[in-house]
């Protein structure tokens, strides 16, 4: 028997907790909640429908800064943490993901924050590592200017081994 026979390839199903859509309109429809985003209780029954389907894991996105193009929701939602922490209380198997940017946070804190979720959930936490593409985020941090990109790419690089090795 090959080793390609061996190493069978699994897909991994993930479901974003988006709110009421990422659709500008969708919090519209008659049937949405339009207060999805920070309804705790639909996101407790999006993860638990999600870990019924056998999905994976659930995953909350986040950004730093907001514009006239931001989907409404934007404008009021939870933080991805938080909201995941109280997730893990509500589920039993699916992973819980969260968005933090290596931008304007520190690595300590963010270490902190993951493995306590990891504690909260029995390992279930994972984390989307992004940079904060957006200017305006560094407004939000009192900050003069938003790194360039290849700065913030060195930094999330440095962000990570550190965050490693405090786990």
């Amino acid at each position: 028997m090959s080793d390609n026979a061996n190493n069978q390839r699994q897909l991994r199903l993930g479901a974003i907790l988006h709110g009421a859509s990422g659709n500008m309109s969708a919090w519209r429809h008659p049937d949405a909640a339009a207060d999805a985003s920070i309804n705790l209780e639909f996101n407790i029954a999006s993860a638990k429908k999600a870990e019924q389907g056998k999905f994976d894991f659930v995953f909350v996105a986040d950004g730093l800064y907001i514009n006239e193009k931001s989907i409404p929701h934007f404008l009021n939602r939870f933080e991805p943490l938080t909201l995941l922490a109280a997730l893990s209380a509500a589920t039993d198997k699916i992973g819980l993901v969260g968005t933090l940017s290596t931008s304007y946070s520190d690595p300590f804190t963010v270490a902190r924050q993951f493995a306590s979720l990891d504690h909260l959930s029995n390992g279930r936490a994972g984390w989307n590592v992004v940079t904060s593409p957006l200017e305006g985020s560094a407004k939000n941090f009192s900050r003069k200017e938003h790194p360039e990109h290849s700065l913030r790419y060195r930094i999330a690089g440095e962000f990570l081994d550190v965050a490693k090795g405090l786990w």
